[in-house]
């Protein structure tokens, strides 16, 4: 009897063995599957600037490209407001699943927080640094009857007459902002900052004379140049600017020090796992090595700049926050 009971009992064994293998492979074998099919459904991409800015032009250039290599949409988000500080407050709080990002830059992780005293966030802590994409520097041009050509020019002007010279940017804090108050600061010169809201106004500004000079991004000052309206004295970028050729660089205009160029990169919440966080980073590589988005991007003058790694990002976010932090703190600018 006790022969046919041990016979009888190997098919159970074998029942039990074989459904608990399986059970091991399917935990082993999920998340590999989970992994592998990101992304499910489209991804958002906040932009925190209104459409037509620098921001929300990055935006779409990078959800055309990204979409491709994912083979899902990326759908551009545009969510304004305190000069993109209620986008970056609401990706602080998004699900770390890599289906909400945000294009920001040197303005929402280093200016906005010490520039907005009630900022409820931590640009490094809160979010997971992705990529980067692009660099944007400024251009520092004057209306053209004030009969000034050249940056040495400006300078002599406003040290004969300090004070006395007025320069328009697209709002206090702005990166342009603070290349102004850069550009004083190197070249020992005062002249009186009028901020305005947005690029538009402070052009507007500049092209009736109400202002001498204005510091704006090229999308914002080029078309101007392009027509005879404006002189562009320089561009706050020590090497020659291939995007814009005729325009003197920093070291060209006599100012190499005076490289204040704004950059831009693709984030999202804190939580996000490497694997994601890794599809994430090709899928904005893979786009920035394309022709067309290169031309996009240097169309709206931008000098794409991809990252090496999501580590080398992520270093250099580190190393730039405080650096602008303390920009803002020497231009003395503030919205409180």
């Amino acid at each position: 009897m006790g022969h046919y009971a041990a016979l009888s009992i190997q098919p159970r064994i074998r029942r039990r063995i074989l459904s608990w293998v399986g059970r091991m492979l399917l935990v082993c074998l999920c998340p590999i599957a989970l992994s592998a099919e990101f992304p499910e459904r489209p991804i958002k991409l906040v932009s925190g600037s209104p459409a037509g800015g620098s921001t929300d032009a990055v935006a779409r250039i990078m959800a055309d490209g990204m979409g491709a290599f994912l083979n899902q949409s990326v759908v551009v988000v545009n969510q304004t407001g305190a000069g993109g500080n209620l986008a970056t407050e609401s990706l602080a709080r998004a699900p770390g699943d890599g289906y909400t990002l945000m294009v920001g830059g040197n303005f929402t992780h280093g200016i906005n927080p010490q520039l907005y005293k009630g900022s409820t966030y931590d640009p490094i802590k809160d979010f997971t640094p992705i990529g980067r994409v692009a660099d944007l520097p400024s251009i520092i041009a004057v209306n053209r009857a004030t009969g000034i050509t050249t940056l040495k020019e400006l300078i002599a002007q406003a040290k004969k007459s300090p004070g006395k010279i007025n320069y328009a940017s697209g709002g206090n804090g702005t990166p342009a902002h603070i290349a102004g108050e850069s550009f004083k600061r190197i070249a020992g010169i005062d002249l009186m900052h009028v901020p305005f809201r947005g690029g538009a106004a402070a052009v507007a500004a500049t092209l009736s004379g109400d202002v001498e000079v204005i510091v704006g991004t090229p999308p914002v000052i080029m078309p101007h140049v392009r027509s005879g309206r404006l002189i562009a004295l320089t561009v706050t970028w020590p090497q020659p600017y291939a995007v814009l050729p005729d325009v003197p660089s920093s070291t060209e205009a006599g100012l190499p020090q005076l490289a204040d160029q704004g950059w831009f990169g693709i984030w999202g919440p804190a939580g996000i796992t490497q694997s994601v966080r890794q599809k994430l980073f090709e899928a904005i590589n893979h786009a920035l090595a394309q022709p067309r988005i290169q031309q996009r991007l240097t169309a709206e003058g931008l000098i794409f700049s991809p990252s090496n790694s999501t580590i080398e990002f992520e270093a250099f976010v580190k190393e730039e926050v405080p650096i602008w932090r303390q920009r803002v703190i020497d231009s003395g600018a503030t919205v409180n």
